[in-house]
């Protein structure tokens, strides 16, 4: 009997115990698939951790937010006919065949906005800038892994330095807080 009661517990225990997301993505070998299979708010900090990882890449600190709509749109439309694709290959190309337009007027310089300024920002902007930022951040190392516990912290560290240094410009910021 008591075997039997045990045996239950165990696997109530199993049952109930929490599923893990995976947390840890290597960036340089994601593929269309892998992003299509995360959850709604982990590819939107994806897709801005790629923005900014290739704006870097181009000596860019400016984020148009229209054209970066646009370019995660046309990404997602090609990656469910190519799910196979690495998407950071993909996007190399994309990258490299691409002409200089505009795509809309709302474009932030990330090197001049203030703490104040970010903070003032909506929940969605701060997501996306900082998502954006760490991106661009990770680039300016080399690195391709993105591990979400660690952007969440280092998130949550730039909110924490930002309300107690408002004038600092969010790259010092980052450059302070983040690991």
């Amino acid at each position: 009997m008591k075997k039997v009661i045990f045996a239950t517990l165990v696997g109530m225990a199993a049952i109930n115990a929490p599923a893990y997301a995976q947390v840890t993505y290597d960036m340089s070998k994601a593929t269309c698939a892998d992003l299509s299979a995360m959850d709604p708010a982990t590819q939107r900090d994806i897709s801005a951790w790629i923005s900014g990882w290739f704006n870097q890449r181009a000596k860019n600190s400016s984020l148009n937010i229209e054209g970066y709509q646009k370019n995660v749109a046309s990404v997602t439309s090609w990656c469910s006919s190519n799910p196979g694709q690495p998407i950071m290959a993909a996007l190399q190309a994309s990258v490299a065949n691409a002409k200089q337009g505009s795509g809309g007027p709302t474009t932030i310089d990330t090197a001049q906005i203030t703490c104040s300024q970010l903070l003032d920002a909506s929940l969605d902007e701060q997501l996306l800038l900082t998502s954006w930022m760490g991106g661009w951040f990770m680039s300016s190392k080399n690195l391709t892994k993105i591990d979400m516990r660690y952007a969440h912290r280092n998130s949550d560290q730039l909110g924490v330095y930002c309300k107690k240094h408002k004038r600092d410009k969010v790259i010092t910021a980052l450059q302070k807080t983040w690991k």
